[in-house]
């Protein structure tokens, strides 16, 4: 999600639509993510490494800043009596930081892996490109469960 997407969303669409949206763009970018790992070693599409680390960054960052000015203060202020919410959105905020940083990393493997660089650990590629899906889909699934049952 780019700034013109949070600035358009934020002036008027349904954040928790676009929050759904959102969350399958994520979701189709993990898949090509298990594709890349289920290719190492030897089968490595270098072109979909490229385009898999020129997203990753812009994509988790929009939507961390969107769903971090949007979509929590929307979540607090309707079940701002629930005492648990302001602890669940903390550990969003905190998990966000974690998956940038982790992003920032990948991005840099599948950049050198796309480059086909030489002396390239693919093993821990593969282990970091697993980690980092994965971790996402249960962030996406954990955020389904608690953000978005409320529509």
């Amino acid at each position: 999600m780019s700034d013109d997407a949070t600035i358009r969303l934020a002036a008027g669409q349904d954040p928790i639509a676009a929050l759904r949206k959102a969350h399958l763009d994520q979701l189709a970018l993990c898949d090509r993510l298990e594709e890349i790992a289920d290719s190492l070693p030897a089968q490595v599409n270098r072109q979909k490494c490229i385009y898999a680390a020129r997203a990753l960054g812009p994509m988790i960052q929009g939507l961390h800043r969107f769903e971090e000015e949007v979509v929590f203060p929307l979540v607090a202020s309707q079940r701002g009596g629930d005492p648990d919410i302001a602890a669940t959105l903390n550990r969003l905020r905190f998990e966000h930081c974690e998956d940038e940083c982790f992003a920032e990393e990948l991005t840099e493997a599948l950049q050198d892996l796309g480059a086909g660089k030489t002396g390239i650990n693919i093993e821990a590629i593969g282990y970091m490109l697993r980690g980092f899906f994965e971790a996402m889909r249960r962030h996406i699934a954990f955020e389904g469960e608690h953000l978005l049952r409320m529509r």
